[in-house]
């Protein structure tokens, strides 16, 4: 009974106006919140987002909105529930039920959603302290299993981003507090989000991130279930959506990993030189404009220079070839999508250095990931990238031939390509990137476009430090690779996105690339009618792995 209450648009509102009554704090909170709100809906054309899609005359399935927990994002999470609603669904989301989200929600014709609390908040206090009796370091963690749930890689992974750091002290007091609160969280979770499957029986659960504490779990119960998992992400560029259906095969892929299907039909299209010239336009153009990846803001205030530019910047000399190593965001996105040769990004990073410094027949560029000047700021965080930290902690100074550019370089990564000979990374875009030039590509894990024929992969530790040090003897990819390089990257750039027109999408230079979002559509007419609704409506009422957007 009282979760019916609180689930009441009357109830919600009456607690947000205690709030404002009681806290000072809460007032200011609400007032930034309150006139982005009014903005949305007044001069970015908000109010559209009114309209009822659903089918008229048909019984509505259930789609379960897991919540991300980024309120800019509340307003994109909208226009999915409006395909949804093309599609037959009644969307329902779960998460967070601060007023700032609830205001989305409501304008989008959702009812107030559930949270975890709603189910009770007993844990598992028995089961948490026999695990943690035997829990020895990471590798226990990552194996740690409840009810089926992988609690202890979204505890590990939650924690890292919390901390800011590649790598636990598990003997650390204050690392064991916070690892024992996140874990009796992620099993309250586990257990709240088995109780809510089981009330609501969604025909499908959506997600954005789902490898945190949070939603990690409701990912993958609703996995166990069978029940349908459809996951977006914000494209490579801007006016662009990513879609992938996941399910007990392929919940370890990345995003943007095709399908067995799609890569089939990628390596089955009639092919010309025109089209890998067209994919790496399109790849100069974003970086050109700034536009790659500006979800994170990687190419913010960045420039394209010349080679020579780009050498003496670096401080790199004519007469040996270079090699740049990619690292990830140590703490970001960790455990996510696939298998890593190493125990986590941190011990990669170290040891792919130290391979580094014992092979200076190569020059070296170890080149930080730029997206790191956007989280800093998005989340108030001025301290040293974790990266820094952890190459001070292991090797003091690096020696000559081993050069380290920071985020905050006016150096394009685009730039590199222009000097790199060969380019390391565990999975990360670059890596298909520059095999689009023909440069050999190290990987380091498994899960995103490994093993598709253009890169250097290794099954073991040893295979890939070996394959380190004796680098410069690897040649040029053959036009073959080359052509399977684009082929991949023609999917991921041209046939994966949905190009959106319904909507205008883009991200502020305000240092934290705050989504903008402007509606076109006004009238109920107008959503259905148009293309993109109908293609992502279309793709979520059918059973394709991948949402594909075909050229002609």
């Amino acid at each position: 009974m009282m979760t019916a209450l609180r689930r009441t648009r009357a109830y919600q509102t009456l607690r947000h106006w205690r709030h404002l009554l009681g806290s000072s704090r809460y007032r200011a909170s609400d007032r930034e919140a309150r006139a982005a709100f009014r903005r949305f809906c007044q001069q970015e054309g908000g109010l559209g987002l009114r309209h009822d899609l659903r089918p008229r005359g048909c019984a509505p399935k259930t789609a379960l909105i897991v919540r991300n927990i980024s309120l800019p994002y509340a307003k994109i999470e909208a226009v999915v529930m409006k395909a949804l609603q093309m599609a037959g669904f009644e969307t329902i989301v779960f998460g967070n039920r601060e007023y700032g989200f609830l205001r989305y929600d409501w304008l989008a014709g959702n009812r107030t959603g559930f949270t975890p609390w709603d189910f009770g908040v007993d844990g598992d206090g028995q089961w948490v302290d026999q695990q943690l009796a035997r829990l020895a370091g990471l590798q226990d963690w990552l194996g740690l299993e409840y009810d089926g749930v992988h609690v202890g890689r979204f505890v590990i992974a939650s924690a890292l981003r919390a901390l800011k750091v590649g790598q636990l002290d598990f003997a650390d007091p204050s690392v064991q507090a916070r690892l024992r609160g996140t874990l009796e969280s992620s099993v309250r979770t586990a257990r709240a989000a088995a109780r809510l499957l089981e009330e609501l029986k969604p025909n499908c659960a959506v997600f954005l991130d789902r490898g945190y504490s949070g939603q990690g779990e409701v990912f993958d119960l609703a996995i166990q279930k069978g029940i349908e998992v459809l996951v977006w992400n914000l494209g490579y560029k801007s006016d662009r959506l990513v879609l992938k259906r996941y399910h007990r095969g392929n919940q370890r892929d990345h995003p943007l990993t095709p399908s067995a299907a799609t890569w089939r039909q990628l390596c089955a299209m009639p092919w010309s030189p025109e089209y890998g010239r067209r994919v790496r336009d399109e790849l100069f153009q974003c970086y050109d404009a700034q536009d790659w990846f500006s979800v994170v803001g990687t190419q913010f205030g960045k420039a394209i220079l010349s080679r020579e530019t780009t050498r003496h910047k670096v401080g790199l000399s004519c007469d040996k070839k270079v090699a740049v190593v990619f690292p990830h965001i140590l703490w970001d996105g960790s455990f996510f999508f696939g298998e890593d040769l190493f125990d986590d990004y941190t011990q990669w990073l170290v040891e792919t250095i130290r391979a580094a410094a014992a092979n200076p027949r190569l020059q070296w560029v170890v080149k930080l990931h730029p997206a790191h000047l956007v989280k800093a700021r998005q989340w108030n965080d001025p301290g040293k990238p974790a990266e820094v930290r952890a190459i001070e902690a292991a090797f003091g100074h690096l020696p000559a031939h081993v050069k380290l550019v920071p985020p905050d370089t006016e150096l394009s990564t685009y730039s590199l390509f222009e000097i790199a000979d060969y380019v390391v990374t565990v999975r990360g875009t670059v890596g298909m990137e520059a095999a689009l030039f023909g440069i050999p590509v190290v990987t380091a894990g498994t899960g995103r476009y490994d093993r598709r024929g253009f890169t250097l992969d290794s099954s073991t530790r040893e295979e890939y430090l070996a394959k380190l040090a004796t680098l410069e003897t690897a040649p040029r990819l053959s036009p073959e690779q080359v052509e399977r390089a684009e082929r991949y990257a023609y999917g991921v750039l041209f046939c994966r996105p949905l190009p959106l027109s319904s909507v205008s999408l883009d991200y502020a230079r305000d240092g934290k690339a705050t989504p903008k979002l402007t509606i076109h559509c006004r009238t109920r007419q107008e959503w259905l009618d148009a293309p993109d609704m109908q293609q992502l409506a279309g793709w979520i009422a059918e059973m394709t792995e991948d949402m594909m957007v075909w050229p002609a």
